[in-house]
């Protein structure tokens, strides 16, 4: 990274402010459901419910896999008792540090849409924020000011392993289209199969679109996302992007926990993408290759490990997956390039 990006660094009171506001978020995401946190064994694998009695019958909702991060989360909201009233001011307080430090916010219609979504449980099923909208929040998760961070997209794409949808047995509340149409008329975006798999706001545009990894042959028919209650479109290389998400807070209002990739592997997703998109879309392969770009020079400097990492995971994945990455690292420019290559040894 140059000298200049090195003066970018966020200020550390918003740095402070934001770690403060996103553990405000996580724990309350445990506080918000209410009941009682429980451990479920699901196969070989345990799980945090939280289990509420609702109308004489217990309704459980999925809280996260049995980590040290979610029995550490527990704990401390089992131990909470401020008014949630008051956690809220708080939060909002945070978050407008966080905003007057420099951190990107969310515009109006994301922020209400991603709200809505949020409190349905799209992330708390293990929904992935995809896209610029995830890329606007690695400036706070890196502590350093990104530039093309900046851009303003309308699209809002949420990815889901169905694998994982299947196996949550919980469900949206309300359902997607429900929730969506509480902020808007959403409307169901017609495709050439009979489950939509995105949805557009009439009034704004604004597009919110389902995606799901295809892990088997090439097909293109939407995927159930039971979990979600919804279809989503497959795609290749998806699996790679959304696997162990790191959780943001989204600056809209008193903020939004949501999921988003991890920005080594976002970083290594965008030179793949950016190799397959058609001749009729440069403007968003160069898109790609700048985002990969700015990520790349951060990275570089501060996590060389997990950059190292993504991009020995995804050209060990076979050949197709090698040319895809080289041919997109060959699209960077000079000082990019030369980052990764001191990250990777190349």
């Amino acid at each position: 990274m140059t000298e200049d990006a090195r003066n970018r660094r966020l200020p550390l009171t918003a740095q402070t402010a934001y770690s403060d506001l996103l553990a405000r978020l996580q724990e309350d995401a445990v506080l918000e459901l209410g009941g009682t946190p429980v451990l479920r064994q699901r196969g070989n694998r345990k799980y945090w419910y939280s289990v509420q009695r609702l109308a004489g019958r217990a309704v459980e909702r999925y809280l996260g896999p049995d980590t040290a991060e979610i029995r550490e989360r527990v704990e401390r909201a089992r131990q909470a008792n401020e008014d949630a009233r008051e956690r809220q001011r708080q939060r909002g307080r945070l978050a407008r540090m966080c905003r007057a430090g420099g951190l990107p916010a969310a515009d109006a219609q994301t922020g209400k849409v991603l709200l809505a979504l949020s409190k349905a449980g799209v992330f708390r099923l293990r929904g992935v924020l995809v896209g610029t909208h995830a890329f606007r929040c690695y400036p706070a998760l890196l502590g350093v000011e990104i530039p093309e961070a900046r851009a303003v997209t309308e699209d809002i794409d949420i990815a889901a392993f169905r694998s994982v949808s299947v196996a949550l047995d919980d469900r949206l509340d309300p359902s997607l289209g429900e929730a969506l149409n509480r902020i808007g008329p959403f409307v169901a975006r017609p495709g050439l199969h009979r489950e939509p798999t995105a949805w557009r706001d009439a009034g704004s545009g604004a597009l919110v679109e389902l995606l799901t990894p295809n892990e088997g042959p090439d097909r293109d028919e939407p995927l159930e996302l039971p979990a979600l209650g919804a279809h989503a479109l497959p795609l290749r290389f998806l699996d790679y992007l959304i696997r162990d998400p790191a959780q943001a807070a989204i600056l809209y209002r008193s903020g939004v926990l949501a999921n988003v990739p991890d920005p080594a592997r976002y970083a290594v997703h965008k030179l793949i993408v950016a190799t397959r998109r058609t001749a009729s879309a440069p403007a968003k392969a160069r898109k790609d290759i700048e985002q990969s770009a700015a990520l790349i020079r951060v990275l570089a400097e501060d996590r060389p490990d997990e950059l190292e990492d993504a991009y020995a995971e995804a050209r060990a994945r076979g050949p197709a997956w090698r040319e895809a990455v080289d041919r997109g690292a060959r699209r960077l420019g000079a000082d990019a390039k030369a980052a990764l290559a001191g990250a990777v040894g190349r």
